[in-house]
């Protein structure tokens, strides 16, 4: 079996090295590469193959091989049987690949969509252990999108900048395919970059202390966005971007963590600013997203939610008026979500295990679908700043098709994870510096059947840190 996994990382190797005379000599071609898209793409699933082939059987999926010809036919789809992390970390890794494999070759954000969706088709029917994967096909490339746009959008736009060689290593970090390929064209609109680097502490009543950290960048790239001018502009080059993370921990370990990722795929901007600053604007887009999320409540074991937005519509609207600034944002969007069942993990035997999914009797979570909902109000006057926001994410458990053909779970689960939060913050006078409070409420609830569970926090957080606006 060895050779196998030889071959495989030959076949990347190659599929790598194909691109890189190629990439000196096309830096500046604006039409996509797509042979070496392909290449590239079948090099990295070689290599995965030749790993599949040489590791054991997955712990929790049927024993023995599926057929192709299963595959091809339908009758081997379903939902799978992978951990968690396989799920929704492995898979969206592999998404980023994909995606900003073909965005170095050339791709626009739809077809690097496109590749990524294809590639894991291809994955899903080259994979002998297991069905093609309903939620692998949906998680893998949406995911990668996600995650993938905006770091190449990132990137571009650090690229924009004077240059220094820190700058061209967090560039290069964020978008390491850019190394082998080029990076994609570049229309040179800089954008608007907002940006939150913050150190947090603070507590949960009734809980312990927390330390922790804020990282968040949301970027726009429209030319004359927030300046003086008129009219409306529509798009479809990932021109709304972000990326989110919050980790906190406690003296029992971690307390909290979440990531997030979305990108647009089509863009509205339309304004009515006058050449003394003041108007309104209004931004509305339509893309997807991936968060990953986990938190410790007062018991039970670490709780973990992960879902992609697809499709997802956010809207944004500002009125501008000499120093005081008012934004509006709601997003909406329909997602496929994993998460732990709060209600079994509170009362693990209360429902035969006959009727739970594979997953969730051998991992601990459910597959299911949900909507999430994110409406948000920020006042601004010169440096000070209040803000309210409130989200709210739901998740309907879907049973069927397990992977074992003998199985056919009923228990309905469903899960529920809502947030209200309050802050303020006032701008320093001293190097973007910014101090911060904050005060939320959150609240997760699940049920199984009879069984229901609910658990509320409130967690009062100061923050320092640097802002870019």
């Amino acid at each position: 079996m060895r050779p196998v996994c030889v071959l495989g990382a030959l076949a990347l190797a190659a599929a790598l090295a194909v691109s890189g005379p190629a990439a000196a000599a096309d830096t500046d071609a604006e039409s996509p590469q797509r042979v070496r898209t392909g290449a590239q793409i079948l090099g990295f699933l070689g290599l995965d193959f030749a790993l599949l082939y040489l590791s054991p059987p997955p712990a929790a999926d049927p024993p023995g091989n599926v057929r192709l010809i299963d595959k091809l036919s339908l009758r081997a789809w379903s939902f799978d049987a992978s951990a968690f992390a396989t799920n929704f970390v492995a898979h969206p890794l592999a998404g980023t690949y994909f995606y900003t494999t073909a965005r170095s070759n050339r791709s626009a954000p739809l077809e690097s969509l496109a590749w990524a969706s294809l590639a894991s088709l291809t994955w899903e029917l080259a994979e002998f252990p297991e069905n093609v994967s309903f939620n692998d096909l949906i998680v893998t490339p949406i995911a990668g999108a996600s995650i993938g746009e905006s770091l190449v959008q990132l990137s571009q736009w650090l690229d924009r900048r004077p240059r220094s060689a820190g700058r061209a290593a967090l560039a290069t970090v964020l978008f390491p395919m850019k190394l082998v390929n080029g990076a994609p064209p570049d229309d040179e609109t800089d954008g608007a970059l907002t940006a939150r680097l913050r150190l947090v502490g603070g507590a949960t009543l009734h809980g312990e202390s927390e330390l922790g950290v804020q990282l968040a960048t949301r970027l726009v790239r429209f030319p004359g966005f927030g300046k003086p001018g008129e009219g409306a502009r529509f798009a479809l080059a990932g021109n709304v971007s972000e990326l989110a993370l919050d980790a906190r921990s406690s003296r029992s370990g971690l307390a909290d963590l979440r990531f997030t990722a979305g990108a647009a795929l089509a863009t509205v901007y339309q304004r009515s600013i006058a050449a003394e600053g003041d108007g309104w604007d209004l931004l509305a887009t339509g893309g997807v997203a991936y968060d990953v999320r986990q938190h410790r409540w007062d018991a039970g074991p670490l709780d973990a939610w992960s879902s992609v937005h697809v499709p997802g519509i956010s809207v944004q609207l500002r009125r501008m008026a000499g120093p005081l600034r008012i934004s509006a944002r709601a997003g909406l969007a329909l997602t496929l979500a994993g998460a732990r069942s709060f209600a079994l993990d509170g009362g693990p035997a209360s429902l035969p295990i006959t009727t739970l999914t594979t997953t969730q009797q051998a991992w601990g979570y459910t597959m299911g679908w949900g909507v999430s909902a994110a409406p948000a109000l920020e006042v601004a006057y010169g440096p000070f700043s209040l803000a309210l926001a409130t989200t709210i994410d739901t998740r309907y458990s879907l049973d069927r098709p397990d992977p074992w053909p003998d199985r056919h779970p009923t228990a309905r689960i469903t899960d529920s994870w809502s947030s209200l939060r309050a802050g303020a913050s006032m701008k320093l006078p001293w190097s973007d510096l910014e101090i911060s409070a904050s005060l939320q409420r959150s609240l997760r609830r699940g049920s199984a059947g009879a069984l229901t569970r609910t658990a509320g926090e409130t967690t009062a957080l100061l923050a320092l840190g640097f802002a870019l606006d």
